[in-house]
Formats: C-alpha cells, structure tokens, sequence
C-alpha cells in the first residue's frame, strides 16, 4: 500500500512539474510581445541585489567544496 502512495504521488510531482513548465513557457510566449519596461531605481537595487547574492553563494559554493577536498586537509 505504501509503495502505491509513493508511486502516486511521485507521479502526481511529475505531472505538476510539467503543467509548472508549460505554464512558464506560455507566460514568455506571451510575453515576446509586450514592451520592456524601464526599472526605477528600486528595480535595479533589488536586480542587482539578487545577483550580487546568486554570485556570493556560487563563490561561497565553490571555497567550501575546495576546502572538504581530502588531498588539501
């Protein structure tokens, strides 16, 4: 019985997954068309705030996995 749950709702995942994505591709065809708005300063704070961050954690990703190798310990 428990193996029919998970096998449920792994596919149940696996449906949401794809209806998520055909969701997301239908927005940006949508969205080809329509104009690209300017961002105020707010916007390009929080844009450049987001990839300040995404590049720390990426940097931070790649010391850390240097540092846990066993041949530099």
């Amino acid at each position: 019985m428990l193996v029919t749950v998970v096998l449920a709702a792994e596919v149940l995942v696996a449906v949401w997954f794809a209806v998520f994505s055909l969701m997301l591709l239908s927005m940006y065809l949508d969205s080809r068309s329509l104009p690209v708005p300017r961002l105020d300063i707010a916007g390009r704070t929080l844009i450049d705030s987001a990839k300040f961050a995404f590049l720390t954690g990426i940097a931070a990703l790649a010391v850390m996995t240097v540092m846990e190798l066993p041949f530099l310990r």
